[in-house]
Parts: structure tokens; sequence; C-alpha cells
């Protein structure tokens, strides 16, 4: 008999009412930049909204510096802890 998993079912996080008119505003915007730009592709709209999320500082930069943090904490960590054990050891 053959096992197959259940995932439970997590519902969307609700989303705020300046969000759902942000959105709106959002896809009026680009729908009229295609309108007067046929030649805009999603591709085109994605990398925009990836430039201002850079901008804005949201996502990317931020979370890129926490990592960077975390790794370089870590890596003190593991120093320190060798370097302790190679003195106990040593003397």
């Amino acid at each position: 008999m053959t096992y197959i998993p259940t995932v439970p079912y997590i519902p969307p996080p609700e989303t705020s009412m300046e969000a759902r008119e942000l959105a709106k505003e959002l896809e009026d915007v680009i729908l009229e930049f295609q309108k007067k730009r046929p030649r805009t592709s999603d591709a085109d709209v994605r990398q925009a909204v990836s430039i201002v999320r850079a901008r804005r500082g949201i996502g990317g930069a931020r979370q890129r510096t926490a990592v960077l943090l975390i790794a370089v904490l870590t890596g003190l960590i593991v120093a320190l802890t060798m370097g302790f054990l190679l003195l106990r050891m040593g003397g």
C-alpha cells in the first residue's frame, strides 16, 4: 500500500485594505503603461517591480545583509570554539 502524506491547508494571510488598494493602483498603472507601450512584456514588469523593491529596501538587500551577518557570526563562533579547544588541548 502506498502512503501519500497530506499537507494541511494553511489559509493565505489576510490582506489589508491599503494593500488591496495599492495593488489595484499598480495594476492600473501597469495596464496603462502597456497600452502606451504594447511591446512591454511580463518580464519587463517583473524587472520593474524588482527595481522598485531594491530601491525601497524591500527584501533583497536587507535579506542579504541579514544572511551575511548570520554567516559572519557563525564563523566567528566556530573560530573561537576551535581556538579554545586547541588551547585546552595544547596546555
